[in-house]
């Protein structure tokens, strides 16, 4: 004759949730995933904040060697092309069949000085738009006529190159200056638009070498 032994607490679980647990338990993990995916976020762009002012202050770097090679002479409109925001060397300007290799900017002159590498890395921001990325730089720099000072004063406040959101490239091959290469205001988007709920913002290097982050 069969005995039918009693059960133990864990033998005698249900096999399996019923469907209003299972419904608890996917409700409980959705909570967790939306709680958890903006500090994810936040923590992914503050590393990108992070690269992108690295990047500005090894731009600084070399831009404080440059002047020391050149008897405190930072690098003028005249050198970089007359408009603040050029690709990267050897990139041409599409759709312009009649386009050169850019010869132009500031990472052309510090390629053709020596001091930089083509294809660096430092010249593109992790955050900015693909668009922008696909020019290989996405930095825009001075031109202001403070540059062609010999050891122009007050460094710490000088800008001089920055998260690009205003310009597309100037033609490349050419000097400028150029007229209609500014992004219509509603199109311009700063690149660190997610690091800080209403804070979107940009880096900016200064002369001195110093890193700072705007908001707009």
């Amino acid at each position: 004759m069969d005995v039918q032994r009693p059960c133990s607490p864990r033998s005698c679980r249900p096999a399996a949730f019923s469907l209003v647990e299972l419904l608890v338990v996917v409700a409980i993990i959705a909570t967790l995933v939306g709680l958890m995916l903006p500090a994810v976020q936040f923590i992914r762009e503050r590393a990108r904040l992070t690269q992108c002012a690295n990047n500005l202050r090894q731009i600084g770097l070399v831009t404080q060697i440059y002047a020391g090679t050149t008897g405190g002479f930072f690098p003028t409109a005249s050198k970089t092309g007359n408009f603040s925001y050029r690709m990267a060397p050897g990139l041409r300007t599409p759709n312009d069949p009649d386009a050169l290799p850019e010869t132009y900017g500031l990472e052309a002159l510090y390629v053709q000085r020596g001091f930089l590498r083509q294809g660096s890395g430092i010249w593109v921001c992790p955050s900015h738009t693909d668009e922008q990325q696909a020019y290989q730089n996405t930095y825009a720099f001075s031109i202001a006529t403070v540059l062609a000072k010999r050891n122009p004063p007050d460094q710490s406040t000088t800008l001089f190159t920055w998260d690009n959101s205003n310009f597309t490239p100037g033609r490349s091959g050419f000097p400028g200056p150029f007229v209609g290469y500014a992004i219509p205001v509603p199109k311009r988007k700063n690149p660190h638009a997610g690091f800080r709920l209403g804070s979107a913002g940009y880096n900016v290097l200064y002369l001195d070498g110093h890193v700072e982050f705007f908001t707009n």
